[in-house]
């Protein structure tokens, strides 16, 4: 599974799939919109609530200035960082299902809407016309969610902002395989585990 934004989201982790994504939205934040920043304190809160059966403890991603509690027993998939952005991916054994966490810092503010408007974008292409956005809304906790698919690739996603810090974090999993339903919720509680460690960390 490489990341969301890419056309092929699960099948490899290598190469670099975000950089077409990363280059459009840095294009837009040009253009200026309204800035809606995430609470840390809101979303460690939530991250205690969250049901973790079935994932691993808590723990700290420094490189995507993260803490999360990925499935349990998941492939973790080598990191992949460079200027513009750090990606973590985590993959079920059958290689099926898949979440990861993609971070950057850019030198300009823009809104998590913003960047879940190129994440969608990238992701509901297809070459055969099948990629489609299924959903779209903002939760209470400021995360820009989107659900989007293709003929071969489920994706449901969210972005988040603080300051000058982007993150966007995914779960997915391969249409044509049908891999267990149970497989698939725990890596979206797994994405939903996801919190931004506090600024100074």
């Amino acid at each position: 599974m490489g990341a969301v934004f890419h056309r092929n989201p699960l099948p490899r982790a290598g190469g670099n799939p975000i950089v077409p994504l990363v280059v459009s939205f840095t294009v837009a934040m040009l253009a200026g919109c309204q800035i809606q920043a995430i609470s840390v304190v809101q979303l460690e809160m939530h991250q205690a609530l969250v049901n973790r059966s079935g994932l691993s403890a808590l723990h700290l991603v420094s490189k995507l200035h993260v803490s999360c509690a990925p499935p349990e027993r998941w492939d973790q998939l080598p990191l992949t960082s460079n200027w513009i952005y750090s990606h973590q991916q985590w993959r079920s054994p059958d290689r099926h299902v898949g979440m990861g966490v993609a971070y950057m810092h850019t030198p300009f503010l823009f809104s998590a809407q913003t960047l879940i408007w190129f994440a969608k974008a990238q992701y509901a292409n297809s070459d055969d016309g099948s990629g489609r956005l299924i959903a779209q809304w903002t939760d209470p906790l400021g995360r820009c969610w989107f659900e989007a698919e293709n003929d071969t690739y489920h994706v449901r996603g969210y972005a988040m902002t603080r300051g000058n810090d982007a993150w966007i974090v995914y779960s997915g999993y391969r249409v044509r395989t049908g891999p267990p339903k149970t497989e698939i919720l725990l890596a979206a509680r797994g994405a939903d585990s996801v919190a931004p460690l506090p600024a100074s960390e």
